[in-house]
């Protein structure tokens, strides 16, 4: 559709594709939180022209969506360090294509990188990748096929939704408690069903901010040996909890996958990944890479190789930590009387909102008052829960003192009775 048509109402849209008017409200509303669309009070919605010198969200929105925290303090070092990543010397290296599974120096960058979580990461288990989202699609294409079954928290991250989709892979949730997932409910998964693999985020699970305390994940791997489940685990923020143990160290090499990035970890523009991955499978994912990126793009990897080992990586990794104790700290004394769930160290929090409030209206009203946010829907298998709730990002905002403003108009439309045309979906 060219720039400045208009789209047919979103009911009308909804009777002539045949799909609920829900589905459509969800839709228009994230074409416009991506710049596609543009809403006019009275007039309707209409497709924005395409710009390429959209740094973030448009003036005066403020977006809680995007999990993500920009090393404010560090981007003119990180530049700088872009520029001198790639020497003179190297350049015929960098530039030509790499093995599948990354060179060397970068595989033992990765290696590194992962030991900080104090699991074992010999350099020929390590694969680098276009970030964590490659990873994650590069585990379900060597350990499952075509119609093949696949675990997944009951909220998950709304990517292994996508990626399952497009493998033709059918997802079966598992359900949750305080503590994360539930050692009975993956028994009875298990043992109802034939799962080629469960994925989880057992450190700072998305979007309910559970830290799976260590004897949660010991049961966790007990029952996936039991059913010689493989599992794989996604540990992009685990760099937030320098103390949990990864799950993975419970279970013996040949069932574990496990996955961390740079994009969380030190910039979200670092598309750079590392999966751990069982020497046997080294082959069929060099393969799986070769078929998705080629290889991981080598300049990126050289500038995390040069960040992880001249120390850049870990002194950003302490800010962040510092960073999101702090803004945490903001949000529980601003939302302190809502129904939430946080932990000091993770980087959203997960909101239950009280009736009569349903998750995409609230969303919408959000959108309309300059605050991007996340809905329950968003991260259920799917896409449909009965539970009404939100999920904020705090690490997006510029400064603390933008979140806390943001948080504060949150916490007002909570306690504001929604209008009637708001119910209805």
């Amino acid at each position: 559709m060219k720039p400045g048509t208009r789209l047919p109402t979103q009911r009308a849209l909804a009777k002539q594709l045949g799909v609920t008017l829900t589905t459509v409200t969800r839709a228009y509303d994230e074409a416009q939180r991506r710049g596609l669309l543009r809403g006019e009070v009275g007039r309707g919605t209409f497709v924005r022209p395409a710009t390429f010198d959209m740094d973030g969200p448009e003036q005066g929105v403020l977006d809680l969506a995007l999990n993500a925290l920009m090393p404010i303090p560090y981007l003119e070092e990180l530049a700088d360090r872009l520029a001198a990543a790639i020497p003179r010397s190297a350049g015929a290296r960098v530039f030509a294509y790499q093995p599948q599974a990354g060179a060397r120096h970068n595989r033992a960058a990765g290696s590194a990188w992962i030991g900080y979580s104090g699991l074992e990461a010999p350099v020929d288990r390590v694969i680098v990748t276009g970030g964590g989202q490659h990873a994650i699609l590069l585990s379900l294409m060597t350990v499952a096929n075509p119609g093949d079954e696949i675990l997944v928290e009951e909220f998950t991250y709304p990517g292994i939704s996508d990626l399952a989709s497009h493998l033709h892979l059918r997802l079966r949730n598992v359900a949750l408690d305080k503590d994360g997932l539930r050692p009975d409910a993956l028994d009875e998964a298990c043992r109802t069903g034939n799962p080629a693999a469960l994925y989880c985020m057992p450190s700072f699970q998305n979007p309910t901010a559970v830290l799976m305390p260590e004897a949660r994940r010991r049961e966790i791997a007990e029952v996936a040996i039991r059913h010689q489940l493989t599992v794989i685990e996604d540990d992009v923020y685990g760099f937030l909890a320098p103390n949990a143990i990864p799950l993975s160290t419970f279970l013996p090499e040949s069932q574990s996958f496990f996955i961390t990035s740079t994009s969380k970890s030190i910039a979200p523009g670092l598309r750079i990944g590392y999966l751990l991955a069982p020497s046997a499978m080294i082959e069929r994912l060099s393969v799986a890479v070769l078929r998705t990126l080629v290889n991981a793009p080598p300049a990126m990897a050289e500038l995390a190789t040069s960040l992880i080992t001249e120390g850049v990586a870990t002194r950003i990794v302490e800010w962040k930590r510092k960073e999101i104790a702090a803004r945490q700290e903001v949000a529980r004394r601003v939302l302190q009387g809502l129904s939430f769930q946080a932990h000091p160290q993770s980087p959203h929090i997960w909101v239950r909102l009280p009736e009569p409030w349903q998750s995409d209206a609230f969303v919408t009203r959000a959108r309309h008052r300059g605050i991007l946010l996340t809905g329950a829907d968003s991260f259920a298998v799917g896409h449909e829960t009965a539970l009404q709730a939100i999920r904020i990002a705090i690490g997006p905002p510029a400064t603390r003192s933008a979140l806390e403003e943001g948080l504060n108009e949150i916490v007002q439309m909570v306690h504001r009775v929604p209008e009637a045309y708001e119910l209805v979906v």
